[in-house]
């Protein structure tokens, strides 16, 4: 009677404790994937977030030179927008983007001064801040794929 008790409650007790650790390391991988998940959402979301930026940034430069050109009266308060893109941008970017949305700035400001020329050189900072939006782009999508 007490072999076969034992040989009942042994594959039992084996069973349950396997079945318990199974559970627990279940746990455990589950997390550790949806914390990685979780990463990774965060990243692309910051991508998506300073592509749109950057975008807004790019169009109100070029809205602002051709208010300019168009030869609407050249006011500061034609750049009050792309200062208020250039100061989110001054909060998220790395220092190359950053530098090149100052440029494209003071272009703006001094091309709604007086007697300023408007088309001194929009298209090469434009340009610049374009090549250091694109490689901070890039430097995010690496970090996307590796998290994956």
């Amino acid at each position: 009677m007490v072999q076969t008790l034992a040989q009942i409650y042994v594959p039992m007790i084996a069973t349950l404790g396997a079945s318990a650790v199974a559970v627990v390391g279940s746990f455990y991988v589950g997390r550790g994937m949806r914390s990685q998940e979780w990463k990774l959402s965060l990243v692309r979301e910051r991508l998506l977030e300073r592509q749109r930026l950057y975008a807004k940034f790019i169009a109100e430069a070029d809205r602002n030179l051709l208010l300019v050109l168009s030869g609407k009266e050249p006011h500061v308060d034609n750049v009050m927008p792309l200062l208020a893109l250039y100061a989110e941008i001054s909060l998220l970017s790395t220092e190359a983007v950053l530098q090149g949305a100052k440029r494209v700035c003071d272009l703006a400001i001094s091309a709604n001064g007086r007697d300023a020329d408007p088309e001194s050189d929009h298209y090469g900072a434009r340009s610049a801040f374009v090549e250091a939006a694109r490689s901070e782009l890039a430097a995010l999508e690496t970090d996307v794929l590796v998290f994956r």
